[in-house]
């Protein structure tokens, strides 16, 4: 059985993603992993003993936490396997070294949440893991109405890469939504009528299992708010973007944009590495 890596900070909208995740591992029967990361912080002109005490601190705080966030997603999903873990360290690097070792299929974080300071912990990771992480990466805003899978929208460049992309997203989610392929074009590029009457027979060859969709859309600019716009007026449940090398997902992956999208998104984002 596949599982769900969620690096969670005890904040609410880290466990507005850990309750997604169990949601979606509840329809797509995947287990669920938690992981908090702490740092014990003390000064370094302090007696060893302070220190000590301060470790000792994080530690039984972590625990504490751990033990609350575990009792009450294990009532709300009686019916998951999860579980959870506490570990000293830095939380890119301890997310980054699990990943390694390929016993998760899905990454689900959120992106803001309880510190002193501007952008959470979460917040300022979630981006880095984003880059580096070797299985797709979900990113869940704290708003989200409610855990629906039905409607996902795949932003398209008609790239046989993307084939790739979303064999991933069904390894990754195991289950069969409507898949809406979307594509954004300007006005100094022609309509691409025929390009999408093919791609959508080539996705549908490819998933003969899914409800696919084509639709392109003319943008004065593809910009977050063009990806917003058409996920409300689509009713999209999730977005999902591949992460290639050229052309359409060159204006769509600034790093400035994939940033603005992971770290405040509308609608849960699904980002796929090819």
């Amino acid at each position: 059985m596949n599982s769900i890596l969620v690096p969670t900070d005890f904040s609410e909208n880290a466990f507005v993603a850990a309750a997604y995740a169990c949601a979606l591992a509840n329809a797509s029967k995947q287990k669920v992993r938690l992981l908090h990361v702490y740092i014990a912080l003390y000064s370094g002109f302090g007696e060893d003993g302070n220190s000590v005490k301060q470790i000792k601190l994080a530690e039984t705080e972590s625990t504490t936490a751990m033990k609350n966030l575990l009792e009450s997603l294990t009532s709300q999903f009686p019916g998951i396997d999860i579980e959870g873990e506490c570990v000293k360290g830095f939380m890119i690097d301890v997310v980054t070294d699990k990943l390694k070792r390929n016993e998760h299929s899905l990454v689900v974080m959120g992106t803001k949440g309880a510190t002193n300071i501007t952008e959470s912990i979460l917040g300022s990771t979630t981006f880095e893991v984003i880059k580096k992480s070797p299985v797709p990466v979900l990113v869940v805003p704290i708003d989200t109405p409610d855990f629906s899978f039905r409607r996902v929208g795949f932003f398209t460049a008609y790239d046989d890469h993307e084939l790739d992309a979303l064999m991933a997203l069904q390894q990754a989610i195991n289950l069969k939504p409507h898949l809406s392929m979307l594509h954004f074009y300007t006005e100094d590029e022609a309509r691409p009528e025929k390009e999408l009457a093919r791609w959508q027979r080539k996705v549908e060859a490819a998933f003969p299992h899914w409800a696919v969709s084509c639709k392109a859309m003319l943008v004065e600019k593809v910009d977050i708010n063009a990806v917003t716009q058409e996920a409300k007026a689509d009713g999209l449940d999730l977005l999902v973007f591949a992460r290639p090398h050229k052309s359409f997902f060159e204006k769509i992956f600034r790093p400035s944009l994939t940033k603005a999208i992971a770290n405040y998104p509308t609608v849960p984002s699904l980002f796929i590495r090819t």
